[in-house]
């Protein structure tokens, strides 16, 4: 697994990002939308079911979803207790697996959950797979700021390091993935053997 993150600094950089995660792959096969502290979403879903098959009516209510769920995530950044310029309000995570594992949808939104408890335990979060390129990927959005609390949550790179590995041995144990597997030391190496082949000529 491959984990990577964005920050998100403005209120319509995170509209963009929830375009581009829900409604880019939105009829993807196999494809889920997995939540945390979103209110009302449920009728959304609900709306989804019914105009099934109905592409502009499909628009039109996933529209006013990601409205929704854009409207929640603003409000709850607004109540941060500290407020600084150019600071990070959310944070874009993807995470990738080789083309060569295969994950059910369900084990997917696994992965979501359970990032999301390592990663933004107190958080609003939206997340979804992708399924337009090779490999398998999930997009997920977290809020810098905790739901309730309004106290932020940074983490330093040592701690951000300690939920990737977390998340391997969590995969390693629960979806046995035997080529998604994460080599840390890779970009150190690399660097190194430049060098040598440097020195060398």
């Amino acid at each position: 697994m491959i984990i990577k993150e964005k920050s998100i600094k403005s209120y319509i950089a995170l509209e963009r990002t929830l375009r581009y995660i829900l409604l880019k792959d939105a009829q993807g096969k196999e494809s889920f939308v997995f939540k945390r502290f979103i209110k009302g979403d449920r009728g959304f879903e609900t709306q989804i079911e019914q105009v099934k098959g109905d592409t502009e009516s499909t628009s039109i209510v996933m529209e006013n979803r990601l409205l929704n769920m854009h409207k929640q995530f603003r409000v709850n950044d607004e109540q941060r207790m500290r407020k600084r310029k150019g600071e990070t309000k959310f944070y874009h995570c993807i995470l990738s697996f080789s083309k060569l594992d295969s994950l059910s949808s369900v084990e997917l939104r696994m992965v979501a959950k359970t990032y999301t408890k390592m990663r933004f335990p107190r958080s609003i979060v939206v997340a979804t797979n992708h399924t337009d390129t090779g490999h398998q990927h999930v997009h997920l959005i977290g809020s810098n700021v905790e739901y309730g609390i309004h106290t932020t949550r940074y983490l330093t790179k040592a701690e951000f390091k300690n939920v990737k590995h977390k998340m391997e041995q969590w995969q390693e144990k629960e979806l046995k993935l035997e080529h998604s597997r994460v080599d840390h030391l890779k970009k150190k190496i690399q660097p190194f053997l430049k060098m040598q082949n440097t020195n060398s000529i």
